[in-house]
């Protein structure tokens, strides 16, 4: 239909005789005007549905909704979303290679919230549908899992020279019995009197052989009086 418009408008239909033109320039404008009105609602139509899908897994992971709805900065914020370096962005715009990180980095979304490789493809074939489930469902954001090969490297590396240095040493701690077995009887621990105090019965440290325990006068030890 806008072929046969475009043609009528510039005169296919009726070709003028050679020397002359029967294009009206106000028509061949104003549909121009239109044809970029309708890529441009397209467009924008776009925008508005894919912050829509992606506002919600923004809003988990921490950053505000709006930013889904900006174009090129929301692919900026997917990127940290998943984890990557903030370098792998600019890889985006490198013809084929793109497909390869839009694929890798949804891959790295979808295991964000805990789902597998078969999300990924949905997230790849049908975003409106699987990003809407990642935005709108009860999955939280677990955090990023994407893992460089130099944190890789360092990870093995640090097992293997701490799980060496532990292996075959004795527990510090010691060893809870298991259900069933009694736990060892506690001693007792003999408890010394304060300095100038002794227990009823025994003697003060300062107390003569032979002298009586002034406790057991019903006196008071310290001589402040009475005892009551």
């Amino acid at each position: 239909m806008l072929a046969t418009s475009l043609a009528a408008v510039l005169g296919a239909t009726n070709p003028a005789p050679y020397g002359s033109s029967s294009v009206d320039p106000a028509a061949a404008m104003g549909l121009i005007a239109a044809l970029m009105f309708f890529y441009l609602f397209i467009i924008v139509l776009a925008l508005v549905v894919a912050g829509i899908m992606w506002a919600g897994v923004f809003s988990k992971a921490g950053y505000a909704k709006w930013k889904a709805y900006v174009p090129f900065y929301n692919q900026w914020i997917l990127v940290k979303i998943a984890g990557r370096p903030e370098s792998h962005f600019w890889f985006l715009f490198i013809p084929y290679f793109n497909i390869y990180m839009q694929i890798v980095i949804l891959n790295d979304i979808a295991k964000a919230f805990g789902k597998d490789a078969a999300f990924t493809m949905g997230l790849v074939f049908i975003p409106v549908v699987f990003a809407s489930i990642l935005s709108y469902g009860d999955t939280p954001y677990r955090g990023p899992q994407y893992v460089s090969a130099a944190q890789k490297q360092y990870a093995q590396q640090f097992a293997q020279q701490y799980g060496q240095a532990y292996q075959g040493q004795p527990q510090p701690y010691p060893q809870q019995p298991y259900p069933g077995q009694a736990y060892p009887e506690p001693q007792p621990y003999a408890q010394q009197p304060y300095p100038g105090q002794a227990y009823p019965g025994q003697a003060y440290p300062d107390q003569q052989p032979g002298q009586q325990d002034p406790n057991a006068q019903g006196q008071n030890p310290y001589g402040s009086g009475p005892a009551q």
